[in-house]
């Protein structure tokens, strides 16, 4: 594994971070800034990149239903943060 497929991913966008929490990649962080926004860091990895690029182009085959229950996570993670 070379150090680029090590380096954390961290995103902004709850949909992309409930997607891939929803398709078993684990979260590693979930910071609260004082802007009000959450971002949440993902343990680097090919797939996990492989994962991100089909996210963009549509081709992420998602379960509803999970889906939505990992959204709510996050909500309720990044409010959590904010208390």
């Amino acid at each position: 594994m070379t150090k680029s497929q090590n380096t954390p991913f961290i995103t902004y966008d709850k949909a992309l971070s409930s997607s891939l929490l929803e398709k078993g990649f684990k979260l590693q962080s979930c910071r609260y800034l004082r802007s009000g926004k959450a971002y949440f860091t993902f343990h680097g990895s090919a797939s996990l990149r492989e994962a991100i690029e089909l996210y963009w182009k549509d081709h992420f085959p998602l379960n509803a239903r999970t889906l939505l229950a990992k959204h709510k996570e996050i909500i309720k993670t990044s409010n959590d943060k904010r208390r």
